[in-house]
């Protein structure tokens, strides 16, 4: 199975909960067309809308939206949720829409859940009008004060991937599609939670239970006792918050 189809995958089960889970995205959404800055009119396509973080967003300011999406359950809640908007289940590296359809295309942390994220970028500039703006949000690791929990998963689960797309790594993906890119904007998005029992929540929606699932008889338990003593850490040393950055990028097709 291909990142990408895991991406569908994941986000269709998700579909319900998902801006509750993802708790960043309404607030990235907010910023992204903000920065745009589109006038009322403009024709926008918002790929990987989702639950319509940035779809909603544009439609405030009186754009004509367009939102697509792979999954078939985020694109039955926007159609349920959003009946202004125009909305067709599409994957982002073959879209069903003719040349020059668009102003703006907005993508809110697509690109990096991508097999082929060049493709797909290929595709953006296909379908927007010379002169048209391509708007992007990419997740931008960070650690801060989770180091604690970064280092509890590596030791139960292995390390990440080490393949995160970086704010470079895109620009020069962009260059190579042949935008005119601008330098990207760094915003950070914390949520302070309550307790330990929200933040175990957090990661049980984001798949732990599986995680746990897969480890030698004994290891799940000694990794829910880790984790408390860890959690209880933080917040007795200034309190427990996920922390989560993001770059927002602006690029121009000439």
């Amino acid at each position: 199975m291909t990142s990408t189809e895991r991406s569908r995958r994941k986000y269709d089960q998700l579909a319900d909960n998902y801006e509750e889970l993802f708790f960043y995205v309404a607030d990235m959404g907010r910023r992204l067309v903000e920065l745009a800055d589109p006038a009322p009119g403009t024709r926008v396509l918002d790929v990987g809308a989702g639950r319509g973080a940035v779809a909603r967003a544009a439609l405030a300011r009186g754009c004509a939206v367009t939102a697509v999406d792979a999954s078939p359950g985020m694109v039955a809640r926007l159609t349920a949720d959003y009946p202004e908007l125009t909305v067709r289940q599409q994957d982002a590296g073959a879209l069903d829409f003719p040349d020059g359809s668009f102003d703006l295309v907005t993508a809110g942390f697509v690109v990096q859940v991508l097999d082929d994220p060049a493709a797909a970028l290929a595709e953006f500039r296909r379908v927007l009008a010379p002169g048209g703006t391509l708007a992007l949000s990419l997740e931008r690791q960070t650690v801060g004060r989770l180091g604690w929990l970064h280092d509890l998963y590596k030791r139960y689960f292995g390390g990440g991937s080490g393949s995160a797309m970086a704010a470079a790594d895109l620009d020069a993906l962009l260059d190579e599609a042949g935008f005119a890119v601008r330098p990207p904007v760094e915003v950070d998005a914390p949520k302070a939670l309550d307790d330990a029992a929200d933040m175990w929540w957090w990661m049980e929606a984001q798949g732990l239970p599986q995680a746990l699932a897969a480890l030698p008889a004994g290891r799940a338990e000694e990794f829910r006792v880790e984790f408390f003593a860890g959690a209880e850490r933080m917040r007795e040393e200034g309190g427990l918050v996920l922390e989560f950055g993001a770059t927002l990028h602006l690029s121009t097709r000439p």
